[in-house]
């Protein structure tokens, strides 16, 4: 199989087996076409009674290989056609298939008797052998067979010479233009992305210029915000400055696409701290992760698209308590880290709409954080929203991650 398939990537073996048929129709012939070890790529074409008979016979059905395999040889070594005699007195011939000057294998055909006088001239492939005589039904079958003329088979050869190498030819041609198209368009393509990425990376350089500098006077501002709070004694002011900093450090500082679960955990700490400062005793949270899972590898901003969502619940309208308990439990080879929102929250369809729906342009969505997730470390793992065990008002927000590292993001 593996030489049919190599075979099949030079020329076209279907066109092949089309030629070989039609042939064999129109010349009273059988044909084959072999690879260079003698086996068949092709089905038989025309075989007479009297060849299928002998090849079903033990001993003879070899002999016949042998004469097919020294035909194709004969044929390969000389690069030309080759008539010759089989062991069962009849007239057969090779064709070399030759594709960029590489023996390929060859068009094996004949099968039909000629006159002793013409007959005589040419040469036994294998020393002749006389047992299939003994045997009545190949015989019989052989006596049956018409007798064509040495000029016929002569013809024959050349015709089909020359349609093999007309097709060879054509198809060697048809792939080195398809090659040169496939290159040509390669190169185009290339040069597109390259002058695409050359552009990409001249806005991103611009960008980075400009968010250094926007970011350095932020920090400033904030700098001297924290400062006139101390000096005023306006404690949450100053603590809400602090937290403020560090969450706009983490979310602006951050090139690379992968985070630890230590960061993530703090960056959504400083964010309720944030929050509880506004909406005082109406928020309460706590966390319970062991730091010895905080270096657990997760996509970076894992957390913000959830904190968004649930923070949206807060306002000035919002005057119910509301908590939320983060804490985490290992299982298996997987760590699960859980979010439980108890109080007004948007409902458990939202946040499935928000979990299942892409989000054109964002980065950090729900969705994108949870395909991303699956996308390196496999669909066992992710971003999960459930109704509460206990049925109170709320959710519970799973997110499963590997304890070891199995990807990039």
């Amino acid at each position: 199989m593996s030489e049919i398939k190599k075979i099949s990537e030079m020329i076209d073996i279907n066109l092949l087996q089309s030629i070989q048929d039609n042939c064999s129709r129109a010349m009273g012939i059988g044909a084959v076409t072999v690879d260079y070890r003698g086996n068949p790529i092709t089905r038989y074409s025309g075989f007479t009674e009297h060849c299928m008979k002998v090849r079903e016979v033990q001993g003879f059905s070899e002999m016949c290989a042998q004469c097919d395999a020294h035909g194709g040889l004969h044929a390969a070594i000389t690069g030309q056609p080759y008539i010759y005699r089989c062991h069962a007195d009849l007239v057969d011939f090779a064709v070399p298939l030759i594709v960029n000057g590489t023996y390929m294998g060859a068009v094996l055909g004949g099968q039909v008797r000629v006159c002793e006088e013409e007959a005589e001239q040419l040469e036994y492939i294998l020393p002749q052998q006389s047992n299939w005589q003994k045997h009545d039904q190949i015989k019989e079958l052989y006596e049956k067979m018409d007798t064509v003329s040495y000029e016929k088979i002569e013809a024959t050869v050349h015709v089909l010479r020359d349609i093999i190498v007309t097709m060879t030819e054509n198809e060697t041609g048809r792939r080195m233009r398809s090659t040169l198209e496939e290159t040509e368009k390669m190169l185009s393509e290339e040069r597109v992305a390259r002058s695409e990425l050359e552009q990409m990376l001249r806005e991103r350089e611009d960008h980075t210029i400009f968010r250094g500098l926007e970011s350095s006077y932020f920090f400033y501002v904030m700098n001297i915000i924290s400062r006139l709070a101390y000096e005023e004694q306006a404690e949450k002011t100053e603590q809400v400055a602090y937290d403020f900093a560090d969450v706009i450090r983490y979310a602006l500082g951050k090139e690379k696409k992968i985070s630890t679960l230590g960061e993530e955990l703090n960056y959504l700490e400083a964010l309720l701290r944030i929050q509880k400062a506004w909406v005082g005793d109406r928020l309460e949270f706590s966390f319970s992760i062991p730091t010895s899972y905080w270096t657990i590898l997760c996509p970076f901003m894992l957390l913000q698209p959830i904190a968004e969502n649930i923070l949206d619940s807060f306002g000035e309208e919002c005057k119910a308590p509301f908590k939320l308990e983060i804490y985490g439990e290992e299982e298996g080879d997987s760590f699960q880290l859980q979010i439980r929102c108890d109080g007004a929250v948007k409902p458990l369809d939202e946040w499935l709409h928000l979990l299942n729906t892409p989000e054109s342009g964002s980065r950090h969505s729900l969705y994108t954080i949870n395909s991303n997730i699956q996308r390196v470390f496999g669909t066992g793992y992710g971003v999960s929203v459930h109704r509460r065990e206990d049925r109170k008002t709320g959710i519970l927000i799973r997110i499963r991650l590997p304890l070891e590292k199995r990807g990039q993001f």
